[in-house]
């Protein structure tokens, strides 16, 4: 196996068949798992096909030099002290004290430094080994951080509704056996890559289960403020002790490429977390914390963005869904979501041969989970006239793959 150095892509990406995330060294035991979706995924953007509906995220262009004003100057000193504390900012939107918050590189540092600090707190107590339960379908880094830091990961399922319509749902029986076996448990409030929020009544049996059996919460909340005027809408951290948030600016806000995260927790549990934080990273990039201090006081900007995309884009992805008989389960917030193909049809085959010949991008469910092969995901979060041009290709690609 080789490596293209350039990109840290592997020579064989192309050519695996399996890309769902991994709950299990198998093959691996002597080594690290790769990312699979990610080596699908990054030569597919590097590309460049004209149509792209596979984004997980918001895309929206932050004009920096307008946000930072004369402050621009200044973005790269190196000296911190003149710094609006981002921390503070937080703590105000989430009701909580900035000695509750830690800032990461990003909400994939997050999810590592949240793990590490969740197996500091537990493992003086534990007599054996450390398992974690992580949720499915999900983004393969979730399960396979689990898999590097502790012993044993469970996999537990969410799964669609037999309706077609409404919650991705959990059940009971097979979760509660899963909790009762693990220290932690890693879930994502809103699903990738469903779009759809965790149904209030499963959420709150969640966090009862885990209290219960003095289980580590810990949430990836990287896609919650698309729901946050949501009525159901609550953070995974108001729950109590040893319940841990994580967010980013990076999927909502558009804001990626300054890698900004933060976790919110208990202040015990976040004393630990800046310990392992300054262990590993000393301290954050001064022009992260310019930009994102600035945004941080803006976010209302991209909110407006998203509700317009909505309003513009959705109509136009029912159409093309509805015209192939295609059941669309549409999330009631966000900015992706996913439908199955008819007829079982293989979701990377569709991707890679029919979307191509249409110069459209979309991803495969498989890339979450292997229940998940006949399944796409698509994002609606580009300019409408952008979008109208990738609807339509998504029209052909379907009247192709369907015919």
């Amino acid at each position: 196996m080789t490596y293209n150095n350039k990109y840290l892509i592997r020579s064989n990406a192309p050519t695996m068949t399996n890309y769902w995330p991994r709950f299990t060294r198998e093959n691996f035991e002597n080594s690290v798992p790769p990312i699979d979706y990610l080596e699908w995924y990054i030569p597919r953007l590097q590309e460049a096909r004209t149509h792209n509906l596979s984004f997980s995220g918001m895309q929206y262009n932050w004009d920096i030099q307008g946000l930072l004003g004369n402050k621009i100057a200044d973005i790269g000193k190196q000296y911190m002290a003149d710094i609006e504390d981002p921390r503070i900012i937080i703590s105000k939107r989430e009701g909580v004290s900035p000695e509750n918050v830690l800032i990461t590189h990003g909400a994939t540092q997050g999810i590592n430094i949240a793990l590490l600090t969740a197996i500091a707190k537990i493992r003086d107590k534990v007599d054996g080994r450390i398992v974690v339960a992580a949720e499915s379908p999900t983004y393969a880094p979730i399960p396979q951080t689990a898999l590097i830091l502790a012993d044993e990961v469970i996999r537990v399922d969410k799964t669609p509704p037999k309706s077609g319509l409404g919650h991705w749902r959990i059940n009971y029986d097979e979760w509660q056996v899963a909790i009762k076996k693990s220290h932690i448990i890693m879930i994502t409030p809103i699903s990738n890559p469903s779009g759809w929020d965790l149904h209030p009544e499963d959420k709150a049996w969640i966090i009862k289960q885990a209290q219960e059996n003095g289980v580590i919460v810990i949430a990836d909340e990287a896609y919650n403020d698309a729901y946050r005027n949501d009525k159901d809408y609550r953070s995974i951290h108001t729950y109590g002790n040893n319940c841990i948030s994580i967010n980013s600016l990076t999927k909502v806000y558009g804001m990626g490429p300054i890698r900004f995260g933060w976790l919110i927790a208990d202040s015990e549990t976040i004393a630990i977390a800046r310990n392992i934080f300054m262990t590993f990273s000393g301290v954050m990039s001064s022009p992260t914390m310019r930009i994102a201090a600035e945004a941080l006081k803006n976010l209302e900007i991209v909110d407006q963005a998203i509700e317009y995309y909505r309003t513009e884009n959705l109509p136009k992805l029912r159409t093309v869904l509805e015209k192939h008989g295609i059941v669309w389960n549409e999330p009631d917030a966000g900015v992706f979501g996913c439908f199955e193909l008819p007829n079982n049809l293989c979701s990377e085959k569709f991707a890679d041969q029919h979307c191509k010949d249409n110069d459209l991008l979309v991803v495969p469910g498989s890339m979450f989970s292997d229940k998940m092969k006949s399944w796409v995901r698509v994002a609606w979060s580009i300019e409408p006239e952008s979008f109208k041009l990738a609807a339509d290709a998504l029209d052909k690609s379907l009247q192709s793959a369907l015919s």
